[in-house]
């Protein structure tokens, strides 16, 4: 198997296991401190990577440690991300949130390309092109109704419906940045495992103090409770990260970009198999758009329209 296939076999894991952790695991870890579940799923996981590494590929530590301001790169995006996309949760509709995440990831990456950063891509085809407009024409839409008080729910009016959407905003170009940062890494041969445990110790020094000091506190903790969502954490936390991980090696970033913006269309998928979709008429609209623009992207992204070209028998002169 190429390093294509696996690279799409990984990244439609990320998207696939990220959508069913939203829908059918949403509301168990609703009932438990967000900061505390990550900080125990991604700090327990992150410790025995770094461990295995120190054991199997302790020069991959070594090169990561002479190249401290991308692995600190890593870190801050990393935590960004989590950090300021909890929040945007807390103030606009969730679907707004997930789905403008999402499609400004693609964004972010051909304006850091634009910008001549190397570990960016470029657009690969004309088919990817024409998805991204569409997406980007479905988060405006879905950033103007949520302004406007058109979306499910705002906490708080259009200071809340900005702040949310600025936050948003923020974590999506926080992934982007840890993208570029294991793109670079990679580029010095240090592998996925290794990656994944040096991207979290930031983010699991912010999230304990966090949840000790009850940022996100739930009331009493039923401990029974909290160790099986932790268990659950492991399958539907971790490994779709340390999946995106094995993606970014094995990809170009906008590609993987362009698939991971499918992750709205999977979330609407599963709550129909689920049985319950609610949106308001205005973000439907908004979702339907940016959902035709993903599936064209991610078909292009993937190099099926290219694939598809080349199988053509060659015209006759």
């Amino acid at each position: 198997m190429n390093s294509a296939t696996l690279g799409l076999i990984w990244a439609f894991s990320f998207v696939i296991l990220e959508a069913a952790q939203a829908v059918f695991f949403g509301g168990v870890f609703q009932d438990y401190d967000s900061f505390l579940i990550g900080g125990a799923v991604f700090g327990s996981t992150a410790t025995g990577t770094l461990i295995w590494a120190k054991m199997r590929t302790p020069d991959q530590l070594k090169t990561a440690w002479a190249n401290g301001a991308s692995v600190l790169g890593l870190n801050l995006s990393t935590a960004l991300v989590w950090i300021t996309y909890f929040f945007a949760l807390q103030m606009i509709e969730p679907a707004v949130v997930f789905t403008v995440f999402s499609g400004l990831i693609a964004v972010s990456v051909l304006v850091a390309f634009a910008c001549g950063v190397p570990e960016a891509s470029p657009l690969r085809n004309r088919v990817e092109g024409v998805g991204l407009i569409a997406i980007v024409i479905g988060v405006g839409y879905l950033a103007t109704i949520t302004m406007l008080g058109q979306s499910g729910f705002v906490r708080g009016g259009w200071a809340a419906a900005m702040a949310g959407l600025l936050l948003t905003s923020v974590s999506a170009v926080s992934l982007t940045a840890m993208m570029v940062y294991s793109q670079r890494l990679n580029g010095l041969g240090i592998a996925p495992a290794a990656q994944y445990g040096l991207r979290f110790p930031l983010y699991v020094m912010m999230a304990l103090p966090a949840a000790w000091f009850g940022l996100d506190g739930k009331g009493p903790v039923d401990l029974s409770g909290l160790f099986a969502v932790i268990m659950i954490g492991f399958a539907i936390m971790a490994f779709p990260v340390f999946a995106m991980q094995k993606a970014i090696s094995l990809m170009s970033t906008l590609s993987l970009a362009a698939i991971t913006a499918l992750g709205p269309l999977f979330v609407f998928l599963f709550q129909i198999i689920e049985g319950r979709v609610a949106y308001a008429p205005a973000t439907m609209m908004g979702l339907m758009i940016y959902f035709a623009g993903a599936v064209l992207a991610a078909y292009g992204g993937a190099g099926l329209s290219d694939a598809h070209k080349r199988r053509q028998p060659p015209q006759n002169s």
